[in-house]
């Protein structure tokens, strides 16, 4: 029988509920295997503060992966990965997004700094009582003048309006990843850069093999962590095509 030793999990749409809570009887089982001495990794789209904010909740401290994969932080939160979009393509990004689509609420995050245009803005509040991250209003260009890179952006808009802008983007940026993780949230991240990727670097680092590396999704950013796993698990509530993707590469 195949035992594991590294979990890795999504956090909105599979470990949390509709509700954005961790279930108790979920926390008891993340507990027992943390006791046993399994890491259980947070391996998110969101920031540091934001994974941290569900890791408090779910009773557990391991290394997150923030980002899709662009920062990677060990349990002592030193930086283990920091990769990241130039800042010049960051923002001729925004410039095409304004241009061709004005009613999608743009989102960049630099380390835990989370930045729009309008905090007010319903979509940012909504974000901001989900994540209990707090944002920021501000230039791109002043906020990223200290730093090598963004880390991710964020669009969000109805899912017509996402999946025409992936289209178009990604012909005119191929410099970056474009994936979508959920119908209405289209992650902007460098190229290179994934789950997948996060995964082999922490795999590296605990010294195990592929065949003991578990994995819980439920999108298509998940998609290429749940095929890598030596078992990838795809929410009930994933789209058709990730949970035929993941029933396909179970070891």
């Amino acid at each position: 029988m195949q035992t594991y030793s590294l979990v890795f999990l999504d956090i909105d749409g599979t470990l949390l509920d509709s509700n954005h809570q961790v279930m108790p009887k979920t926390k008891q089982i993340l507990n027992r295997l943390e006791k046993r001495g399994i890491p259980i990794i947070l391996c998110s789209a969101r920031s540091p503060g934001g994974v941290e904010t569900v890791e408090k909740q779910a009773g557990i401290h391991g290394p997150i992966v923030c980002y899709g994969g662009s920062l990677i932080l060990t349990s002592e939160r030193s930086i283990l990965a920091d990769e990241g979009i130039r800042k010049e393509t960051a923002a001729a990004f925004r410039q095409f997004v304004l241009k061709h689509f004005p009613e999608v609420v743009l989102n960049a995050y630099i380390y835990d700094v989370w930045l729009v245009d309008d905090v007010n803005h319903p979509v940012v509040q909504r974000e901001a009582r989900i994540s209990q991250c707090t944002p920021l209003a501000g230039s791109l260009q002043s906020a990223s003048e200290n730093v090598p890179h963004i880390h991710k952006l964020l669009a969000i808009s109805s899912q017509q309006q996402i999946t025409k802008l992936q289209n178009m983007a990604a012909k005119k940026f191929p410099e970056l990843t474009l994936v979508r993780s959920g119908p209405t949230y289209l992650e902007v991240m460098p190229q290179g850069v994934s789950k997948r990727k996060a995964v082999e670097r922490l795999q590296e680092y605990y010294g195990v093999s592929q065949a003991e590396i578990v994995a819980f999704g439920d999108n298509f950013v998940d998609l290429d962590m749940l095929q890598y796993a030596g078992l990838g698990v795809a929410m009930g509530n994933a789209p058709e095509p990730v949970k035929e993707a993941a029933a396909k590469c179970q070891c």
